[in-house]
């Protein structure tokens, strides 16, 4: 046999066509065999020399990069070629002025963003098409695609649903009825109140409603004044909600929510900002949008929406409290212990509040402990920071839950006649005190009282004398005693020399003849107010006859303009 060659074929015979096959090197996984050769030509392998695959790729060259020579200086690229980029350049700004380096620098810095942009809105316009144009053409192509695609379709529902295969009813009861056909739908349970009161040229709509929105529960919304309304919102005052499909008229209790989750009763919605309020209806999805109005009459002048929110969560109960303030009283004080009555009635309260905070008005904190077997009930044992006085007043901050009304009434004015305003709807309940003359409701611990606080006598500060003694001078007292009787010297006559009297015979013709200077004054400055007076009194009588005349103008025109309303309502206009 003759010597095979590399790729394991091999003449077996002086001329003959048989051929030797070597197995053994072919089964050789050692590095450069002949199975590593023919590896890279499936497509498994990486024979896409560009990206760096195949035998024998660019990797040493991704490794190790451009080298340079260190005897001539010469830089050398991945094949071998000479990399003169930064060279040259610097080379060139070698004999450069420095007014010429900016300029080449400008000019150099200008020619790459051209490139970057170029290069940019290139890959842009290509859009992953492989090349300029790609955008349009790919759109052209997406567009001829979704034509034949809508032809295909009415093409084939035209022979799915044609008149030999049921024609239209067919096609109805396998999509339903589609947008512009005219249908009959049966209603059921109308009450007769709907027909009597029918309105032809008022239109109806009809919804659906899904499962959950038929139920009744607690809706939290966040809500909002309208800042045309006039006057801000009480709470527990009934508004109608516009809900979705609904309107009903529900009883809302506002809040706002605190850092700690704690949501906190409002007697008033806030007049620049937006709470949150809880009402009892149907319940809708979140974010669903919600309008309140609070009268629907149409004979009232100034209508206006009330407000505007979103729906937040649904829930079965929302916990709304407001602040309690519990206040009592010290029957008797040891040390920093005290006894407290009048706070709570009962020992079962106490035993509640064990262990709560409890504060003076003096700011003298304290901690409610137990309750008193005997005496007032309600009565406790508190234990305080400071011995307190008698005279304190002892209180405790705590929240209560406020009750949440199941007030809902759906607004039907479909079933009212012509000329009606409305139907039952709940009133406020100021517009009922006007409606009815019924005073309104003081309480009398509301009202403001004069405040007499007795004179508080205290105890003279007894200082002992060894104490005294010790003391500086600037600390000593120095408050003489009342004496009970008159001493000597006021009471003994003072007898004047000749000298004393005349000088205080001046000082007495001087203060005369100043008395006499302050009492002109005084009178003159009396007539001078006086005519100030009268002149005033003619320039304000005056004035009052033209506000007369303007007054009775404006009144004669309000008149004309009420009497032809008044015309205008009488003809139906």
């Amino acid at each position: 046999a003759k010597e095979e060659d590399a790729s394991g074929f091999g003449d077996s015979g002086g001329g003959g066509s048989a051929v030797a096959f070597d197995v053994d090197a072919w089964l050789d996984e050692s590095e450069g065999c002949l199975l590593e050769s023919l590896r890279d030509k499936f497509v498994t392998g990486k024979w896409d020399t560009g990206i760096g695959g195949g035998r024998g790729g660019d990797d040493d060259d991704e490794e190790f990069g451009d080298f340079e020579d260190l005897e001539t200086g010469e830089k050398f690229g991945p094949n071998g070629e000479i990399d003169s980029g930064d060279d040259s350049d610097s080379d060139k700004e070698t004999g450069m002025t420095d007014e010429q380096r900016r300029q080449y620098n400008a000019e150099k810095k200008a020619k790459r963003k051209n490139d970057f942009d170029e290069e940019y809105d290139e890959e842009k316009k290509g859009g992953g098409m492989g090349g300029p144009g790609g955008d349009d053409k790919a759109e052209s192509e997406y567009l001829d695609a979704l034509k034949r695609e809508k032809e295909d379709r009415m093409r084939r529902n035209r022979e799915e649903f044609g008149d030999e295969n049921g024609g239209e009813a067919s096609r109805v009861r396998h999509e339903g009825y589609r947008q512009g056909l005219y249908v009959r739908v049966l209603l059921e349970g109308v009450p007769p109140e709907f027909l009597r009161s029918y309105k032809p040229e008022m239109p109806l709509i009809l919804g659906g409603l899904t499962p959950q929105e038929t139920n009744l529960g607690y809706v939290r919304c966040r809500f909002k004044k309208h800042r045309w309304h006039k006057k801000i919102l009480k709470c527990n005052d009934p508004l109608v909600f516009s809900v979705g499909w609904r309107r009903f008229q529900s009883v809302p209790v506002y809040c706002t929510e605190d850092q700690n989750g704690r949501c906190r009763y409002l007697k008033y919605t806030p007049e620049h900002m937006h709470c949150q309020v809880t009402f009892y209806g149907h319940q809708v999805p979140p974010n669903t949008g919600i309008l309140a109005i609070q009268r629907l009459s149409g004979n009232i002048s100034g209508f206006r929406i009330a407000a505007t929110g979103v729906a937040l969560e649904l829930n079965e109960s929302f916990q709304v409290v407001k602040k309690l303030k519990l206040v009592g009283t010290p029957t008797k004080i040891y040390k920093n212990t005290a006894f407290i009555s009048g706070m709570f009635n009962s020992d079962l309260e106490v035993n509640r509040f064990e262990g709560a905070s409890i504060k003076t008005v003096s700011g003298i904190r304290g901690q409610v402990k137990k309750a008193l077997q005997g005496g007032q009930p309600g009565s406790f044992r508190a234990t305080f920071e400071d011995k307190i006085l008698m005279s304190d007043i002892v209180f405790c901050r705590t929240w209560m839950p406020v009750e949440i009304k199941k007030y809902y009434n759906p607004v039907t004015s479909l079933l009212t006649k012509d000329g009606e305003d409305g139907q039952g709807l709940a009133r406020p309940k100021a517009q009922l005190q006007v409606e009815t003359g019924t005073p309104i409701e003081v309480n009398p611990d509301s009202i403001y009282k004069p405040i007499e606080r007795p004179e508080r006598k205290f105890n003279k500060l007894h200082v002992p004398k060894a104490l005294e003694a010790a003391l500086p001078y600037a600390n000593k007292q120095k408050n003489e005693t009342k004496r009970k009787k008159k001493s000597y010297v006021s009471k003994r006559m003072v007898v004047m020399e000749a000298s004393e009297k005349k000088k205080y015979a001046f000082l007495q013709a001087v203060n005369t003849i100043r008395n006499e200077k302050v009492s002109k004054k005084k009178q003159k400055n009396a007539e001078r107010r006086v005519e100030r007076a009268k002149e005033e009194a003619r320039k304000e009588e005056k004035l009052e006859a033209s506000r007369k005349a303007k007054r009775k103008q404006q009144y004669r025109t309000d008149g004309k303009i009420a009497a032809a309303r008044e015309r205008k309502r009488l003809r139906g206009e």
